[in-house]
């Protein structure tokens, strides 16, 4: 380990699970920058949530990762449903995100540090508290207006 490394601010939480409205945007080719066409589906999700009468900016904002090998292959833009809603519409889904044990990276909204904070969880945190991923579960990212956690579903 070398001597510049951040200390990391991680937490073990049982998440609830929580029923969201969200777009599956799926990630073409190698590039990985998808980073307008998510920011778009948030967008999309977030008015189609403010139609059905709530506010999307009072609720959980998560996105929720398909990674294979290290490589993003689809991310969910939810965002947490309105309770009246039973379903989706205009290409909007609804469903259940599941809940469970996690182990919760705290990281400043900042995108130079974002990437690397991550890398530094899964290479030396994760390996050093002796902590396995539960492939069963996807990986979250929940937004705030400052920070964000990054919630890695664990055995």
């Amino acid at each position: 380990m070398s001597d510049d490394t951040t200390t990391l601010s991680v937490s073990i939480k049982d998440l609830a699970s929580v029923r969201v409205a969200y777009i599956n945007y799926q990630v073409e080719g190698e590039s990985g920058n998808s980073f307008n066409e998510i920011h778009e589906c948030f967008q999309r999700v977030e008015s189609w949530v403010r139609q059905h009468g709530s506010d999307p900016f009072s609720v959980l904002n998560v996105g929720a990762l398909n990674m294979v090998e290290g490589r993003l292959l689809s991310y969910e833009c939810c965002v947490e449903a309105p309770e009246q809603v039973q379903s989706g519409s205009d290409g909007v889904d609804v469903k259940e995100l599941p809940g469970g044990r996690y182990a919760v990276l705290s990281i400043i909204k900042d995108p130079r540090i974002i990437g690397p904070t991550i890398g530094q969880f899964h290479q030396e945190y994760m390996p050093q508290h002796n902590l396995a991923i539960d492939g069963t579960r996807p990986t979250y990212e929940i937004y705030y207006e400052k920070t964000i956690e990054y919630c890695v579903p664990i055995l």
